[in-house]
């Protein structure tokens, strides 16, 4: 007599499994009640467990910042904020504990302008007027440099920096789209939220304020502004890829890639940003074929009539904000502040032209003079121009030496033997370097600047592999 099917039948799990799959709700159910009642404990296992996975694993553990650099979660442990951003800092572990397994220690290119920065950075603490504010700034700054010798160490090989750019393109397309959720419900929504929790801090001034909804899409970065600049880098870094392994194909994830970054950039609303994507595609042409002047120009006047259009047009009640309860355009209101700021930036770095006022002390000054009169989102706040708060900041060491550092990173990437990928980079800090003109938050943002030194460091790995594993990426067949 054979057996009923319901008799014979048995789950297709080991006994280990069956324990696990018990377990796994109810370890999910203690991490929410852990980060709601005990965050600290709930923080400690998260440590514990990063470690486990990836104490001997420093690549790996890169890769997985390079992924969470625009979701820079913050969380307080007391009063004092801690941000992903840290784990700049944390990686060194598993770096140093597998020293051995490497070659010697490779060291930068600008070692020299680095020395001037360490400089720079010692000097501001001992003048701050805001000790840890200061701190924080300067701590943001040495780990981003200290990222450069990360990267230059850690990739040694063409396919781990394609990894890298291909995390980074990936995690920039989950950027949009959370966008186009934001443009959807006319809102932040809950994750931004959750990367960008409103705490009142010392650490980081006026953390605590943030502006209304203003019809301008910010996804998970801390403004619109940053975001622009943040999808300008990416965008060159994309099209390498969809026309290399995308080989120009629509159907490509790397060309929705793209597609999706212009039309965050476009919902972001920043002049400065759309701005600096032309001036750059501009002066690309002009280097790299200068038959194409001529286009060029016919180029750029079609795209700033159209632009002009869309703006008058479909896109102004879009692009218009309100000020002590009156309606005015946003171009105006961005001139209106951005002459403000300048004229104060540069009325700072006069008092001080060799050193500036020291790194994290711009903002306490600004917040104590109010130049703009509305409170905490003027007071306190950075001049929206990368060259006169590093002129401000630094003075013009600190300017020379970080302007040595960019351009030249720009002009060595674009040697021939580095192909698309060198072309991609320099683009992405040539970008950078263009919205600077009209705002800092390329340059100062949390996550902006994460990514402009990130680029940086990719830029020296690039030049460091050897001629075996120099990366020579082939155009797209026409």
């Amino acid at each position: 007599m054979s057996s009923s099917p319901l008799t014979t039948y048995s789950l297709p799990f080991s006994p280990l499994e069956r324990w696990l799959l018990l377990l796994l709700p109810i370890g999910v159910a203690a991490c929410i009640l852990a980060g709601v009642y005990a965050p600290t404990v709930l923080l400690l296992a998260v440590i514990a467990l990063f470690a486990a996975i990836f104490l001997e694993r420093p690549y790996e553990l890169l890769l997985v910042m390079v992924f969470l650099i625009p979701f820079n979660f913050v969380f307080a442990i007391g009063p004092v904020p801690i941000a992903v951003e840290l784990l700049k800092l944390f990686l060194w572990i598993p770096f140093l504990v597998t020293r051995t397994a490497r070659a010697d220690f490779k060291t930068s290119t600008y070692n020299k302008w680095f020395a001037v920065w360490a400089f720079i950075l010692a000097t501001s603490v001992i003048r701050s007027n805001d000790l840890p504010y200061t701190i924080k700034e300067s701590i943001r700054l040495a780990s981003n440099i200290g990222l450069c010798y990360l990267v230059l160490n850690l990739v040694d090989t063409r396919e781990k920096l394609l990894q890298i750019v291909r995390v980074l393109t990936m995690s920039t397309l989950l950027v949009a789209c959370y966008g186009f959720y934001q443009w959807a419900i006319q809102d932040y929504g809950a994750l931004f939220w959750i990367v960008n929790p409103r705490i009142d801090t010392n650490l980081a001034h006026y953390r605590d304020t943030f502006w209304p909804w203003r019809n301008r899409m910010i996804s998970v970065l801390t403004s619109e502004m940053e975001l622009g600049h943040y999808f300008n880098m990416c965008l060159p870094i994309g099209l390498m890829l969809w026309l290399t392994e995308g080989r120009k194909r629509l159907s490509s994830k790397w060309f929705w890639s793209v597609l999706a970054m212009l039309a965050g950039l476009l919902l972001t609303f920043t002049f400065g940003a759309w701005a600096a994507l032309p001036a750059t595609m501009g002066l690309f042409v002009v280097v790299l074929d200068k038959k194409l002047r001529w286009k060029l120009l016919g180029g750029v006047l079609v795209i700033s009539v159209v632009s002009g259009l869309l703006i008058m047009g479909p896109l102004r009640p879009f692009a218009e904000t309100k000020f002590s309860g009156q309606q005015i355009g946003s171009f105006t209101w961005d001139i209106f502040t951005r002459l403000k700021a300048w004229t104060f930036a540069v009325n700072t770095w006069r008092s001080h032209p060799m050193l500036g006022v020291g790194v994290g002390s711009y903002e306490t000054i600004s917040a104590e003079s109010d130049w703009l009169g509305v409170g905490p989102m003027g007071a306190g706040s950075s001049p929206h121009e990368t060259y006169l708060y590093l002129l401000a900041e630094s003075g013009l060491i600190g300017f020379i030496s970080m302007m040595a550092i960019f351009i030249s990173s720009i002009r060595r990437n674009l040697e021939p033997r580095f192909g698309l990928i060198g072309v991609a980079l320099a683009f992405s800090i040539a970008v950078n370097l263009m919205g600077g003109f009209s705002d800092d938050s390329g340059f100062n943002g949390p996550h902006a600047s994460y990514l402009l030194w990130l680029v940086i460091g990719l830029s020296e790995a690039l030049r460091s592999l050897t001629p075996a594993l120099q990366v020579r990426m082939e155009r797209a067949p026409t």
